[in-house]
């Protein structure tokens, strides 16, 4: 499992530390379950699932497909892009954003 885990992190293009900040786990909790370390229980296995829209069985025991639907990647990357924005750059990006879908109606 754990190198599905990795595989998983991977996908999104996450570093270790951003993959377990979103699923609300300390760094020093979720590495050992990439190497090996230490088990991964049920509810971490749930966790991951539902945060990453990851197949349960195919964490588990690689059964395909990888996803439960479809990701939408470039919704996780405007989220990450968002998370690590400064209050103010946050606020102008969602009047951006309104201004997209104001001038996307004219269309």
């Amino acid at each position: 499992m754990r190198e599905r885990l990795i595989e998983l992190r991977k996908h999104y293009r996450m570093s270790q530390r951003d993959f377990c900040q979103k699923l609300g786990m300390t760094q020093s909790t979720y590495a050992p379950l990439e190497t090996g370390k230490r088990e991964i229980r049920k509810a971490y296995v749930k966790l991951i699932c539902q945060t990453y829209n990851a197949n349960e069985e195919w964490l588990k025991d690689g059964t395909e497909p990888m996803f439960t639907e479809s990701p939408d990647l470039d919704l996780n990357e405007l989220l990450r892009i968002y998370d690590e924005l400064k209050p103010v750059l946050k606020s102008f990006l969602l009047t951006q954003a309104k201004e997209l879908l104001l001038l996307q109606k004219d269309l």
